[in-house]
């Protein structure tokens, strides 16, 4: 079954954090290449660059797991899918209709399960737990790491 990350998940790949060898157990034991979009990438770098702002981690790291991806994206361990951004929108826009006001989720949050939607997938995997509930409302099997 082909799982979406969330980026904070997917970030666990790049970065020493809580649950990283989880995550890693996780992929190795798929086998298969993580799919990423560009909404990955995007939120990625920014979450990379604050934990400098936020003296969490040094420049040199930052850069160092921005140029992992990016070697992972040339070696097809991250295949970048590509999204119908309005279409994404859209369903965010319907999701936080429906949902954001009970479960509390935000703008990325609702974006991201937008797209393991309108992707195909059926599985999403995040530490956060209001996406998750936002994931299991939208359809979707909301695991953890």
């Amino acid at each position: 079954m082909k799982t979406y990350f969330d980026t904070g998940v997917f970030l666990k790949l790049y970065t020493p954090e809580p649950e990283s060898e989880a995550v890693q157990r996780f992929v190795l034991r798929r086998r298969s290449p993580i799919r990423i979009t560009s909404l990955h990438l995007s939120e990625a770098t920014s979450a990379l660059k604050l934990k400098c702002f936020r003296g969490e981690g040094s420049e040199r790291e930052s850069n160092a797991a921005i140029a992992d991806i990016e070697a992972d994206l040339h070696a097809r361990v991250l295949v970048r899918l590509t999204c119908d951004w309005e279409e994404v929108w859209n369903l965010g826009r319907f999701l936080s209709e429906h949902h954001a006001a009970r479960i509390g989720t935000g703008t990325l949050d609702v974006l991201h399960v937008a797209c393991a939607r309108l992707l195909g997938y059926r599985e999403f995997m995040t530490t956060d737990s209001r996406q998750k509930a936002c994931a299991k409302a939208a359809g979707l099997k909301a695991i953890s790491p």
